[in-house]
């Protein structure tokens, strides 16, 4: 999705979170929107949304983005639901949680559904929790790997620190509307 608003001078895109149930997805949103982190555990139930407006130099000209971004509760219950959310998304963001392989078997499931709905758009992929050092059983490598497979972005982020939680959304923001402005330049057929 990408709009220009009236009610915003710039660029709007809707971004989903993806992943199972407690990697960290709110926890991230959070993180980039408030930066605040919560210890204790909360499900999403549904899906929760947040905006947050950021700049980003694209071809020397500075651009006004807005990202939209939707956070679905991991849990198969939302399955269908889910689905709903995804369409017309332009990126999303799908994360693992690295003490927790589980969540890194599933990503193939996620990354599927995602592009199935919404094919063209960006991706990137998220191993988060990489603060919880002592207890990671995902190393670096699996994730690599990911990355190459579905051609996306690769962050290792916490969203309790705060590492590399901005950057995720700072690329995603930049990716996106360099391919916007690719897709307006494209003489229409």
């Amino acid at each position: 999705m990408t709009e220009e608003t009236g009610d915003f001078d710039g660029f709007k895109f809707r971004v989903v979170l993806l992943g199972e149930a407690a990697v960290g997805k709110t926890s991230i949103l959070r993180r980039y929107t408030q930066n605040t982190f919560e210890e204790e555990y909360k499900q999403t139930i549904g899906t929760t949304f947040a905006s947050k407006d950021v700049e980003a130099e694209i071809d020397g000209e500075m651009r006004q983005i807005r990202l939209v971004v939707w956070d679905m509760g991991g849990q198969a219950t939302y399955r269908e639901l889910r689905r709903q959310y995804m369409k017309g998304a332009a990126g999303a963001i799908i994360v693992y949680d690295v003490t927790r392989p589980e969540t890194f078997m599933a990503m193939n499931t996620w990354f599927e559904s995602f592009r199935e709905i919404c094919p063209e758009a960006i991706t990137i992929i998220c191993a988060n929790k990489v603060d919880l050092e002592d207890e990671r059983m995902v190393p670096v490598e699996p994730g690599y790997m990911l990355r190459d497979w579905f051609q996306a972005t690769y962050y290792e982020t916490s969203a309790k620190t705060g590492e590399k939680v901005t950057d995720v959304f700072s690329k995603l923001a930049e990716d996106l509307m360099r391919k916007h402005l690719e897709e307006k330049s494209q003489p229409s057929m």
